[in-house]
């Protein structure tokens, strides 16, 4: 390659390139990049884009709204809003057009179709393996990272086949054998193999160098770590007062809890955009009061000022009333029964039997019925679109929604398979108030169910439940299904080697009496009803589907 590229810099004003200071041609640009093998650049002027030589003549006559370097041979163009690869003669690699192309490393590229999935090409512009990613990255050492609709990543090599079968909540690519990794406790190192190369966690980590690497610690340290996971050096000490604040506002969670139930139940959100006096004649209330309020709901980012006229955030946007997935009513929900039951904690836990009829007190209550309704709808909409696909619907399925509270699954499972049946059963006081569009069912949960199914989805059920209520409603679901027909759990998935999701559990042991539970507490109590855990597939949000048939067909 010339030497030229090598000595060739965008120079300072990014219009050109030079050499030592000195122009290399006459001509000047809207911008430059550098120059890359075979001695091409690309440049910008007046909206177009395309590729120069060393002494400033266009490479070919071609134009595109955009262009960028040559790797391995090949640059990466966008035309009409299409991405794809071209020669250095500007001609395209291939025919196919991408909403999205990287460039080529190891020569191999990734690449995004028009409908969001991201998968690998060569150098032809062929796929190198059948599958879909959510999102892939570059090859280094052989491997990349790739990305699963629930978030997770893992590794695959120039196969597309996975390297190790470990998923990740974060991951980056191998360097040195080593790749840096996030769990739920923090980011650490794995080896090739896809293990942990030692036991402790951080809050980031940096590549090893030389057998080194930097590392910060959950507390604010900064260390120097071997690959064994030794500290060699400290570079900065824990902050002495992380873990003394750090509890001091968790005692104080309840700050958040009522300081959002009270911008519910006063209507303030409803009536925003507005500025405080004026707010605080619609809501009724003290101006400086509200004012202090209103900041609060500030350092929770729900709100922002500018001028003196508050305004909501993106996030604040959920506490809207009209919002589909409106959390106004959670906020209320949460602060109120709820938050008085936690007040039982200690004598739950002294073992003391506490009377948990939450959903009797909920039915009885028309006004709270509704509100609760709507917050867990709003979970509904959240979480579950993701999981429909995975159930595998056939066009003929009956499909039971049982504990369907105010139909917002069967009718997005309706929307998404129409050819299907969908029945959404719950109690008289919950059903006789549902709009006729939808199938339902008057049915208890503990009662033999007066249907036959060939898909039975308890989405957020089991877990409301001790285990002997699990099995007997479990019992009831295998009863009520048809041959081959599958049980289908919409639950959080407890891990063996984390704590998260304890808080949740609490959680249901002071207000309904149930838990979450590990995969392999719920294939126990599967199994103790003749259901056998077919597949486990992991979804966004902490919510997993557990498949299950009768063990005996």
């Amino acid at each position: 390659m010339n030497s030229g590229v090598f000595k060739a810099q965008v120079s300072e004003c990014h219009t050109h390139h030079s050499v030592d200071g000195m122009p290399l041609y006459s001509r000047r640009f809207d911008s430059v990049l550098p120059f890359h093998a075979p001695g091409l650049a690309p440049v910008t002027l007046r909206g177009n884009a395309w590729h120069i030589r060393l002494d400033g003549n266009d490479a070919y006559p071609h134009r595109f709204e955009k262009s960028f370097g040559f790797y391995c041979g090949l640059a990466s163009v966008c035309l009409n809003g299409e991405w794809f690869h071209i020669n250095s003669d500007g001609t395209p690699l291939y025919d196919a057009r991408y909403a999205f192309t990287g460039n080529y490393q190891s020569d191999l590229c990734v690449v995004c179709d028009q409908d969001g999935n991201y998968f690998h090409i060569d150098l032809n512009g062929n796929r190198i393996y059948p599958d879909n990613w959510k999102y892939c990255g570059d090859f280094r050492e052989g491997m990349a990272v790739v990305q699963r609709v629930d978030g997770c990543s893992s590794h695959i090599d120039t196969g597309g086949r996975l390297v190790h079968g470990r998923w990740f909540k974060d991951l980056d690519v191998y360097h040195k054998s080593y790749a840096r990794a996030r769990d739920a406790k923090g980011w650490h190192h794995i080896d090739i193999h896809g293990e942990p190369i030692y036991e402790d966690r951080y809050a980031s980590v940096e590549p090893y160098y030389n057998g080194c690497a930097r590392v910060e610690s959950l507390n604010g340290g900064l260390l120097i770590i071997d690959e064994s996971g030794a500290m060699i050096r400290q570079l900065r000490p824990d902050s002495v007062t992380s873990n003394f604040h750090s509890l001091s506002a968790d005692m104080v969670g309840y700050w958040k809890t009522l300081t959002l139930a009270a911008a519910s139940q006063l209507g303030i959100i409803d009536h925003l955009p507005s500025m405080t006096d004026k707010l605080a004649v619609s809501v009724q209330a003290d101006p400086m009061r509200l004012h202090r309020l209103l900041c609060a709901l500030g350092e929770l980012g729900i709100l922002k000022a500018s001028e003196g006229i508050w305004f909501l955030t993106d996030k604040g946007q959920y506490l809207a009333k009209d919002h589909p997935k409106s959390l106004a009513t959670a906020a209320k929900e949460y602060a109120g029964d709820l938050l008085h039951r936690w007040f039982k904690l200690t004598d739950i836990i002294r073992g003391e039997d506490i009377p948990q009829d939450i959903f009797e007190a909920v039915v009885a209550d028309r006004t709270r019925s509704i509100e609760h309704h709507k917050m867990l709808s709003s979970y509904a909409i959240q979480d579950y679109p993701a999981l429909i696909d995975k159930i595998n619907v056939q066009e003929s399925d009956v499909i039971f929604d049982a504990g369907g509270g105010d139909g917002t699954l069967a009718r997005l499972i309706a929307q998404r398979h129409p050819q299907s049946r969908v029945i959404s059963g719950d109690k008289k006081g919950v059903v006789s108030k549902l709009p006729d569009d939808i199938e339902t069912l008057i049915f208890d949960l503990f009662n033999p169910w007066p249907l036959s199914a060939n898909k039975v989805i308890l989405a957020r059920v089991i877990h409301d439940w001790n285990d002997d209520q699990a099995i007997n409603i479990l019992q009831n679901a295998k009863d009520a299904l048809e041959p081959e027909g599958e049980v289908i759990l919409f639950e959080m998935l407890l891990s063996k080697d984390t704590f998260s999701g304890a808080l949740c559990d609490l959680h249901l042991m002071v207000t309904t009496g149930g838990q979450e539970r590990t995969t392999e507490h719920y294939e126990s109590l599967l199994n103790c009803v003749g259901l056998c855990l077919e597949e486990v597939i992991s979804g966004p949000e902490h919510v997993s589907i557990l498949r299950a048939k009768n063990a005996s067909v």
